[in-house]
């Protein structure tokens, strides 16, 4: 009689597998575990609070990446999580198109009694705004603000990011919109980059 060696034992690898599971199976357990999960909008760590006395010289407007920076002598003091208009591409061109301006303007007014918790108003449309909107025959907008949630709908807080909802402007959460209301004086300048 010959002697033959034993067989190694059969490894996940080298172990043959039936075409199709039985369902229930092992096979079909691990497949389960293996399915990516969908995605799931990332809402950033609360940082800490400008200190009382900050007061920033420049804001920076990042639409793609969704960010509001504070900046005080070309220095970033602090960075926002943002909403923007429902049509988020794209320059701001006419009154009703969702879209939020793209360009550099100055914020020159403050509305401590809007519908929203506090708004900075953004200096859109500026006189290019206005002209190429005026030989299209339409409005160019305006009432661009930088804003909190809606009058009582401040519980939503940062869950309110998870979409852009806004009819153009940039909006944060009420205790954001506090924070940047007491920091940013009106003159100050607003770069919008798509």
């Amino acid at each position: 009689m010959e002697k033959t060696a034993p067989e190694p034992p059969k490894t996940p690898e080298t172990a043959e597998t039936p075409e199709t599971p039985p369902p229930g199976s092992a096979a079909d357990q691990v497949a389960l575990l293996e399915t990516p999960a969908p995605p799931v909008a990332k809402i950033p760590i609360p940082t800490p609070p400008l200190p009382a006395n900050s007061i920033v010289n420049r804001i920076l407007v990042e639409k793609k990446a969704r960010r509001l920076t504070l900046f005080r002598n070309n220095k970033p003091v602090k960075t926002y999580a943002i909403a923007l208009g429902r049509q988020p591409e794209g320059h701001k061109q006419f009154e009703g198109d969702n879209k939020t301006p793209e360009g550099r303007y100055v914020i020159d007014a403050r509305k401590k009694n809007s519908s929203f918790h506090r708004a900075l108003h953004i200096s859109y449309p500026s006189t290019k705004d206005v002209a190429f909107a005026a030989r299209q025959k339409k409005s160019a907008g305006g009432n661009i603000m930088i804003h909190g949630l809606p009058n009582g709908m401040g519980a939503l807080g940062p869950l309110h990011r998870l979409r852009d909802w806004t009819a153009g402007c940039i909006a944060v959460t009420n205790a954001e919109i506090e924070e940047i209301w007491r920091a940013v004086p009106d003159g100050t300048p607003v770069e919008i980059r798509p």
